[in-house]
């Protein structure tokens, strides 16, 4: 007896080992998941829609060459002040006329031959034209002395006064063809001059001066250059008064309003800017984005909200990304976005529950890239599973990366 009392002690530690062993064994077969954990909350949300913005002048007025010429040296720099009407922005002189080729040459030549041909015909004509007008003022005052002494009659009278004023308009006229012969001769001996002979300074300096009190905002050509009319010279406005512009994809677009809160971020300063949407263009155009697909694209135009102070530093084409709020609450039950996936026809998440993850069908309302609002009604404060890989599954056990 003596000796089975002693036994059986060894024999329930055995058990007890042997349990333990199993599992150990069990645990090292399946060990827990690491993953990340968030949690359901009751948080304020917000819906955006972000992309890049550009801001600029709110008006911007380019002043371009209005002639053909030489350019002098613009003495402006970017962000001098202009004032409207005085400060003198540029300053041309008109263009040297080309030079001509062989064939062009000889044209010319030849045509101020025959124009110089032509002025001496006509400078010609004038004294026929005068002698013809003086002998009709003769036979004018002859008959008149007739028509007096009562031998001639009144009909003739009148056919020699039209005569008199016949011959009279036919020396206007010879003398003005005359004047236009020369002038037309001038115009072609023009033609002529060689433009190496001409003085530079000769036909002034034509002044521009600002159109618009402001800055400079950018001087396109700042050094002394030959200038086609319509060359932009230089760029005002007024840094102080801003707007954003952003192209957004159409469909986005349609859910804009103006009226609609926005905020600019990463703009370079460290805190955010508000702005507000005041036009959203109802015009579209093809815009092919970064990986070659031609997008349809809609400009939206917004005025900044706060105060001047908010944006210093800011100016005409920067770049930021603008959020423009197309709805927001403040107080909902969120999820974040990462711990949903499609289940089927359904949106599912894990939850935890005793160490394990427990698979869980929801729905959900509106989405923004960070968090989701849930409709089904979890408890605030429910640990959920970030990002769930393959090896969670229902009834998983988990543990909390990094514990």
């Amino acid at each position: 007896m003596a000796g089975k009392h002693r036994i059986g002690p060894f024999i329930i530690a055995g058990l007890v080992l042997l349990a333990l062993a199993g599992a150990a064994f069990v645990a090292l077969r399946n060990p827990a998941v690491p993953v990340d954990l968030g949690m359901v909350a009751r948080r304020p949300m917000q819906v955006t829609i972000d992309d890049e913005a550009e801001a600029r002048a709110h008006d911007l007025y380019v002043v371009s060459a209005p002639i053909n010429g030489r350019l002098l040296r613009v003495d402006l720099e970017p962000g001098d002040r202009l004032i409207a009407g005085k400060t003198v922005v540029a300053r041309l002189m008109p263009a040297n006329p080309d030079f001509l080729n062989a064939r062009t040459g000889g044209e010319a030549r030849a045509r101020v031959r025959s124009l110089e041909a032509m002025a001496a015909a006509t400078a010609a004509r004038i004294p026929q034209a005068i002698a013809e007008r003086d002998l009709a003022q003769r036979n004018l005052a002859r008959d008149e002395a007739l028509l007096k002494r009562g031998f001639l009659p009144q009909a003739d009278l009148d056919r020699a006064r039209m005569a008199r004023d016949h011959a009279d308009a036919l020396v206007l006229e010879v003398r003005r063809a005359a004047d236009a012969a020369r002038y037309d001769l001038a115009a072609a001996r023009a033609a002529l001059t060689d433009p190496a002979t001409i003085d530079p300074g000769k036909g002034g300096v034509f002044t521009l001066l600002s159109p618009v009190s402001g800055r400079v905002l950018r001087i396109p050509q700042k050094s002394e250059a030959v200038v086609a009319a319509g060359t932009p010279l230089v760029e005002i406005g007024d840094p102080s008064k801003l707007e954003l512009v952003t192209d957004l994809l159409s469909a986005d677009a349609v859910r804009i309003k103006p009226g609609f809160a926005a905020t600019l971020e990463q703009w370079g300063g460290n805190h955010p800017i508000h702005a507000r949407v005041r036009l959203v263009e109802p015009y579209g155009f093809t815009k092919i984005s970064a990986l070659g697909v031609e997008e349809q694209r809609v400009n939206v135009v917004l005025d900044f909200a706060g105060p001047a102070t908010e944006r210093q530093g800011l100016g005409h084409g920067y770049r930021g990304v603008v959020r423009i709020v197309t709805w927001s609450a403040p107080d909902v039950l969120t999820v974040p976005a990462s711990a949903l996936f499609r289940d089927g026809n359904d949106w599912a998440l894990f939850v935890t529950q005793e160490g394990r993850a427990r698979l869980t069908h929801v729905k959900i309302g509106k989405v923004n890239a960070d968090l989701a609002e849930l409709l089904t009604p979890l408890r605030p404060g429910l640990m959920v599973v970030l990002h769930p890989g393959d090896r969670v599954a229902d009834g998983v056990r988990i543990n909390r990366r990094g514990n």
